[in-house]
């Protein structure tokens, strides 16, 4: 009878790589030993098992009925023992943080350096995503998600409200001879279905206006750009056009009522470690400094 505990984990590593790309030859590239020494774990494999994984044609490989039955239910175990692996031997001071590239562009990195400053050995990487709505999954430690007010789900931290209001350039607002007219502005777009603006009218007793909607964008900060050029109100909130505010560029519509859009909430995937429980510590410090 087999014994499963004698079977030779390098073995099976070694026929996972040969099965997937179905080559001897590559696998050896790949593993940086020799073809003889990759057919010579597949023969032991073979033997210990006492079953056939390949059929061998000549220069070619092709998995058995049973050799793929061995691939299909291994390699997720085999992927998943590595990426343990990883987790384990990686370095103590990296960092991958996942947000939105507007949230990324206007918020975060402006200020990675303060976090650099308290953590001078954090070696920071950012990966940014473009739908807030469609947030792809990865390896990140951190997250930074967006949800929108109705649709965020009971117990996500929550890392703070966006709090918005139209902003627009002041040449435009020059232009307006009463602020309540502000339905001849050009209305910049930059969500599916222009849901923002429509909560935004009907939170400010505003249903009624038919907003003159322009330029549609598919990020927030090409459509903030699009507002500093002088094409139109975007409807945002403080913290994302803080720097246009500051130099002139942009200017809240005067009067108009700011509302809770959405949530920005704060997610840690995987396994915390040392340095991402310091950076959830310093967001959650600079968030409560700003208010």
């Amino acid at each position: 009878m087999q014994n499963a505990n004698s079977i030779s984990l390098n073995a099976l590593r070694v026929f996972l790589v040969a099965a997937q790309h179905s080559s001897i030859k590559q696998a050896a590239e790949l593993l940086l030993v020799t073809p003889g020494a990759i057919s010579l774990q597949i023969k032991a494999l073979e033997q210990s098992l006492g079953v056939q994984l390949f059929m061998r044609h000549n220069n070619a490989i092709e998995l058995t009925d049973v050799g793929t039955q061995l691939y299909q239910q291994s390699a997720p175990s085999l992927q998943a023992l590595h990426a343990a692996f990883n987790n384990v031997i990686r370095d103590t001071n990296e960092l991958r943080v996942r947000a939105s590239m507007s949230f990324a562009v206007r918020w975060l990195i402006p200020k990675l350096h303060l976090f650099k400053a308290q953590n001078p050995n954090a070696n920071v990487q950012v990966e940014t995503f473009y739908d807030v709505d469609q947030q792809p999954g990865g390896t990140a430690d951190v997250t930074i998600g967006y949800y929108r007010r109705d649709e965020c789900p009971d117990g996500v931290p929550i890392l703070f409200n966006d709090i918005c209001r139209p902003y627009l350039a002041p040449e435009l607002l020059s232009g307006l001879a009463d602020s309540k007219d502000f339905a001849s502005i050009p209305a910049l777009q930059c969500t599916k279905g222009n849901w923002d603006w429509n909560l935004w009218l009907a939170e400010t007793n505003s249903s009624d206006v038919m907003l003159n909607y322009a330029e549609r964008f598919d990020l927030d900060d090409a459509a903030l750009r699009a507002a500093c050029a002088g094409m139109g109100m975007v409807l945002t909130s403080a913290f994302m056009v803080e720097d246009a505010v500051a130099d002139g560029r942009l200017v809240p519509l005067p009067e108009s009522e700011e509302i809770d859009v959405g949530f920005y909430t704060l997610h840690i995937d995987g396994l915390e470690t040392g340095m991402s429980k310091r950076f959830v510590r310093w967001l959650h410090g600079i968030v409560e400094a700003s208010r």
